[in-house]
């Protein structure tokens, strides 16, 4: 029995009496010890290529239909469908208020369904919905929609961060939820270019261009129903692009990280159990405050920009440059968040940095300083937002918390969509300066939140160190700070 405890460090004494029993013990006793680390790589450089890619490209397709609106908008739709008024940010709100609800069922259907049946509905239903947005033909027909399309979007975003976290350990999570969540975010950055490319289809069939701006994106979408059916990944218990023995190895790493649990059959009431604590809660609320500066800038950059004296081509063109810079930031922050194994430093770095930029978009002294400001808000909170997503389930030790808890997060992060939709409002231009005091009044609280939680971790760690406090029933398990 020792010799065989030698000849496979990946497998702990408990784990070993139940392999020499059959096959798992033989599948995994293939990879010694002297070899683990190389196989570890290669495996993760396998799963990187077939984990990532499509969740990459579904976020970046779900962010500009659910975004492009803001350049059809300035590109005659507002006009055409008389949104004057409020009713611009009513359309842009009601989108929430179903992203919302249908977030935390998302997560707990997710696992059941499967991920392949369950986004392939998913991304036929919306991509339909989003194509149709550039038939309708008034107010009423437009706010229908809009609603329909946060229903389908809304299962998307907690569906892929619990996917890919459920494949990387902790410490490898933060990199690529940031590659993930930027190479998205580069994609939905080039929207304003895609969108005045559309734009200028003026005529064709005799639609509007602002009309060619949803129907395109919103078929695309649906073409991709092929991609996601054949080359999207299941959890690790499901896959069946690895062989037995590689799946062996990516369990047992996942367990010894964080005593991953691959049997995940509760009943509803025990997987709502999580929503009951407070850490859930706080970390959730992480994601409210830079989710409503973020929906803030998808929605009215186009806008703001028209109001610093850009032309309509040059105000959706300029969308996409601060949005190449976030993913520069964005990436960086996650290989040294994961390297040096810190969260909050980075989050409240980035919060002064976006407070920086709202303080020169209102006051800078010339279009330049606003156009920088501009540039650093968004950088600032592409950084934020996938290092908050990786804080969640870098401290839940337990998979139906982290299934609860990521989902939970994002409704929260939908909610601040809400927030971000209402900031800028039409009569505040061109200085929008309600919306800028309460871009720091957010800022400010999130960077509270951070403190106080980042705080309390530090004290349970220490009681864990020096006392011997065992954290969620995990042995050895440490809170990311």
């Amino acid at each position: 029995m020792d010799k065989k405890v030698e000849a496979s460090s990946s497998i702990n004494e408990a784990q070993m009496e139940e392999a020499n029993k059959g096959e798992e013990f033989a599948q995994a006793e293939t990879f010694p010890s002297d070899d683990v680390t190389k196989a570890e790589k290669r495996l993760l450089r396998k799963i990187d290529l077939r984990v990532l890619p499509i969740p990459i490209l579904l976020v970046g397709l779900s962010s500009i239909d659910r975004v492009n609106i803001s350049s059809a908008k300035v590109a005659g739709m507002d006009k055409d469908l008389d949104l004057g008024g409020t009713r611009y940010n009513v359309v842009v709100l009601v989108f929430f208020t179903t992203y919302a609800l249908s977030e935390l069922p998302s997560n707990v259907l997710l696992r059941p369904i499967g991920v392949v049946r369950y986004l392939s509905i998913l991304i036929l239903a919306w991509g339909t919905v989003a194509m149709c947005l550039g038939f309708v033909n008034n107010f009423a027909q437009l706010t229908t929609l809009r609603i329909l399309l946060g229903l389908f979007e809304g299962g998307l975003n907690p569906a892929c961060v619990y996917l890919i976290s459920s494949w990387y350990k902790r410490y490898e999570t933060h990199k690529r939820i940031a590659i993930w969540y930027t190479c998205a975010s580069i994609i939905a950055g080039f929207a304003g270019v895609i969108s005045y490319g559309f734009s200028k289809m003026e005529g064709v069939g005799g639609l509007r261009g602002w009309r060619w701006i949803f129907i395109m994106p919103g078929a695309i979408t649906i073409a991709c129903v092929l991609l996601v059916y054949f080359f999207v990944s299941e959890f690790p218990e499901k896959a069946k692009w690895l062989s037995p023995r590689e799946l062996t190895l990516v369990q047992d790493r996942l367990r010894e990280d964080r005593a991953e649990e691959f049997d995940d059959k509760t009943s509803l009431r025990e997987t709502l159990e999580p929503l009951r604590d407070w850490r859930i809660w706080a970390m959730s609320m992480l994601y409210f405050y830079p989710a409503a500066g973020f929906y803030a800038m998808a929605f009215f950059t186009p806008s703001i920009l028209s109001a610093f004296g850009f032309s309509v081509a040059l105000s959706q063109i300029l969308q996409t440059p601060p949005y190449l810079l976030g993913a520069v930031c964005s990436v960086a922050t996650g290989y040294y968040g994961d390297r040096t194994h810190r969260r909050s430093p980075f989050m409240l770095g980035h919060a002064v940095l976006v407070i920086v930029g709202f303080l020169l978009m209102g006051w800078g002294p010339n279009t330049g300083g606003k156009l920088t400001g501009v540039f650093l808000s968004i950088a600032g909170v592409q950084s934020i937002i996938p290092t908050v997503l990786t804080f969640m389930p870098n401290n839940v030790a337990s998979v139906k918390a982290r299934k609860v808890g990521i989902a939970l997060q994002i409704v929260l992060g939908a909610i601040g969509g809400l927030c971000g939709s209402l900031i800028f409002r039409a009569q505040d231009a061109p200085g929008y300066r309600p919306g800028m005091y309460t871009a720091f009044a957010l800022m400010v609280v999130f960077m509270i939140n951070v403190v106080a939680l980042t705080e309390y971790f530090r004290r349970q760690n220490k009681k864990a160190d020096e006392e011997g406090l065992v954290i969620d029933g995990v042995e050895g398990f440490r809170y990311t700070l």
